[in-house]
């Protein structure tokens, strides 16, 4: 329970890494149930890559914002 909750804190404090894996989890699911040559590995291989690209989007809003305050705004 205390894993479920700590992925639940992760998902919000980092909200764009939460938004992309769960739109992406929306969409797989959605495929899968409707395309049928669309399977879970594909489905898997999908979210795992919108993680890497939330980290990365979460990445660069940090950036940008460390460089606002090292400038004094």
């Amino acid at each position: 329970m205390d894993a479920l909750i700590d992925l639940l804190m992760l998902l919000i404090f980092h909200w764009r890494l939460g938004l992309s894996v769960l739109g992406t989890l929306a969409v797989a699911i959605f495929l899968a149930a409707w395309i049928p040559w669309f399977t879970g590995a594909f489905g898997l291989a999908m979210v795992i890559a919108s993680a890497g690209a939330g980290v990365w989007w979460e990445a660069g809003a940090d950036r940008r914002r460390m460089a606002r305050i090292a400038a004094g705004k």
